[in-house]
């Protein structure tokens, strides 16, 4: 199981997690996942014990914990799917 972080501004979790569940079931993964959320400014101090980082807003600090770029997941569109599928791929590596 993989352990994934949203970091979001507030405000956007709600919208950036439903899309992001509804995605990865949809793709046969709903098992295989557990996603914590966090605001930006936390992120730093949360990324240490997860396997992949989502973001949703600019990130001003490093971390070594894999990021992918959600911000498709609050505008929508094709650009979600394509960051969905990169997120798929990476739960099932």
């Amino acid at each position: 199981m993989k352990k994934i972080l949203l970091a979001a501004g507030t405000g956007i979790y709600v919208r950036a997690l439903d899309k992001l569940e509804t995605g990865l079931k949809k793709r046969g993964l709903g098992n295989q996942y557990s996603i914590t959320k966090c605001k930006v400014p936390e992120l730093k101090k949360q990324a240490p014990g997860f396997d992949l980082v989502i973001r949703t807003a600019l990130l001003t600090d490093t971390v070594d914990t894999p990021v992918i770029n959600g911000v498709a997941l609050v505008t929508g569109g094709q650009a979600a799917e394509a960051v969905l599928d990169e997120i798929a791929a990476f739960i099932k590596s």
